[in-house]
């Protein structure tokens, strides 16, 4: 006999937002050293390139925290990168089910052989 799943109370919770109640009382994370950085340079980088794009002001202002004195990993080699998986190679976690061959049995591929 076939399993019946309720699936509508699962959805219903999933789909649910939290209320601005459990958002208010949540204290907000301290920005990092690196968030209050760029917050005091973008400013300054702004007015000195007005019209700029931000994604050049933001590759500027990370260039100067390498070697800003706030940096606490100033000085050190950065970590290796993992490389990245080719374009059309599958991934490890996802195998591709594999079918069984076809059946040599002439009663399976609607073949008559008169012997």
């Amino acid at each position: 006999m076939a399993k019946s799943t309720n699936r509508s109370a699962a959805t219903k919770r999933a789909n649910t937002k939290t209320s601005k109640a459990d958002k208010e009382d949540k204290p907000k994370r301290a920005p990092s050293a690196y968030n209050l950085f760029v917050q005091a340079h973008m400013k300054e980088w702004k007015e000195a390139h007005p019209g700029a794009p931000i994604k050049e002001a933001m590759a500027e202002i990370a260039a100067m925290w390498r070697e800003a004195p706030e940096n606490p990993n100033r000085g050190k080699e950065p970590k290796p990168r993992k490389p990245k998986a080719a374009a059309g190679a599958p991934k490890a976690s996802r195998k591709k089910k594999q079918t069984p061959p076809p059946s040599s049995d002439a009663e399976n591929t609607g073949d008559v052989s008169d012997d």
